[in-house]
C-alpha cells in the first residue's frame, strides 16, 4: 500500500489484546475495534478507532462531535458519533481487566484443544508462532471426514444444553444486496464457501468452569467419535 499512497485501516473488531511479534494489534497505523455486545470488551454497541497519527486523531474527534472543537464552534461538517458517558463507564473497567480475561479465554481454548485433539474430521484453531490469539471465538471446522455433519453436531450439542454458533454461514457475496449489484464482481471463492459450510464456534468465554469445558469436549467426542 505504501508505494501507492493507500491508507490501510485495520479491521481489529474482535482482537483486543492480540499481538503480532509482540506488537499489539491496532498499534501500527489506523485500526477499528468493536464494542458490540458479543465482543471481548463491550459497551453494548459502538466502537473505538486507534491511530498513531495526531492530526488524524484530532480530525476524528471533530467528526464524532458535529465538527465542534468547542460548543457551537463548528470547524468542519461532522456527525453525532459520540459514545455516551454511561457506555464509557461500562467499557473502561473492562479495559483494565482485559489481560486477565484474555488469559482465561486462552486457558479455556487450550483445554478444549487438548481434549478435542485427534477427533476425526475436526480441524482445530491454530496458534501461529509469533502471534497471540485472544480467542474471541473458538472456531473449529467440521469437515466431510467427520462422522456426522456440522448441522447435526450443532443439534446434538443443543440437545445437551450446549450452545454453539456459525460465524459466518455464507460468503458476503451470496446475499441479495450483492448478488445482482452492478459494482460487485462475483467469482468463484471455493475456500470461502468451504469455510462457510464447515465452521462452528464452541463456547470459550471466561465464565466457563473446568467441568463445563470437559462436558463440551465429551459431547463433541460423543457425536464425532474418537480415533
Amino acid at each position: 500500500a505504501r508505494p501507492r499512497d493507500i491508507t490501510v485501516v485495520e479491521d481489529a473488531a474482535q482482537a483486543y489484546g492480540a499481538r503480532i511479534d509482540g506488537r499489539p494489534v491496532g498499534a501500527s497505523g489506523i485500526a477499528c475495534f468493536s464494542l458490540y455486545a458479543t465482543k471481548n470488551i463491550s459497551t453494548g454497541e459502538g466502537g473505538v478507532v486507534t491511530t498513531d497519527d495526531a492530526a488524524l486523531a484530532d480530525r476524528l474527534r471533530l467528526l464524532r462531535n458535529q465538527g465542534m472543537r468547542r460548543r457551537y464552534e463548528y470547524e468542519i461538517a461532522g456527525h453525532n458519533y459520540r459514545m455516551t458517558d454511561l457506555a464509557a463507564a461500562v467499557g473502561i473497567p473492562q479495559l483494565e481487566r482485559i489481560a486477565a480475561t484474555t488469559a482465561v479465554r486462552q486457558r479455556n481454548a487450550a483445554r478444549l484443544g487438548a481434549g478435542l485433539d485427534g477427533v476425526p474430521g475436526l480441524v482445530l484453531p491454530a496458534v501461529i508462532p509469533g502471534r497471540t490469539h485472544v480467542f474471541h471465538q473458538y472456531t473449529v471446522r467440521v469437515t466431510e471426514a467427520a462422522k456426522i455433519s456440522r448441522d447435526a453436531l450443532i443439534q446434538g450439542l443443543a440437545d445437551a444444553g450446549i450452545g454453539s454458533g456459525i460465524y459466518y454461514p455464507r460468503p458476503v457475496y451470496d446475499y441479495p444486496p450483492y448478488l445482482e449489484h452492478p459494482r460487485v464482481v462475483i467469482e468463484p471463492c471455493p475456500n470461502a464457501e468451504l469455510a462457510a459450510a464447515e465452521v462452528l464456534s464452541l463456547p470459550v468465554h471466561p465464565h466457563l468452569s473446568e467441568s463445563d469445558l470437559d462436558r463440551i469436549v465429551d459431547e463433541v467426542r460423543r457425536w464425532l467419535g474418537t480415533p
